[in-house]
């Protein structure tokens, strides 16, 4: 009998932008991506997820978001273009230090 097998989720990175004009809505979302992911400009996060993450994070986006005046976009970023990204100026490049599922 073989030992417990080890499975991996897989995880995306995703560049998420917003353009809210309401300051209270605008702080929630903030506040939303900022619990899973990394603030890389003022309005624009890097977030590592797995694909039942994003789809409840977009969820919690769309409740906090009015749709005829705020605007999300959701960009995914595949590994070999994450890679390739280049910093210039303040902070750095999020690491991808993946994770190990037990």
């Amino acid at each position: 009998m073989s030992g417990p097998s080890l499975s991996s989720v897989p995880v995306h990175t995703w560049i998420v932008a917003y353009d809210i004009p309401d300051a209270r809505r605008r702080r929630r979302v903030a506040k939303t991506l900022g619990g899973c992911g990394e603030r890389v400009q003022f309005s624009v996060f890097e977030c590592r997820l797995s694909d039942n993450e994003l789809a409840a994070v977009r969820r919690r986006v769309l409740d906090l978001t009015e749709t005829k005046t705020d605007r999300v976009r959701w960009y995914p970023l595949c590994g070999p273009c994450h890679r390739k990204v280049i910093q210039q100026g303040e902070g750095g490049i999020p690491a991808d230090d993946g994770f190990w599922l037990v």
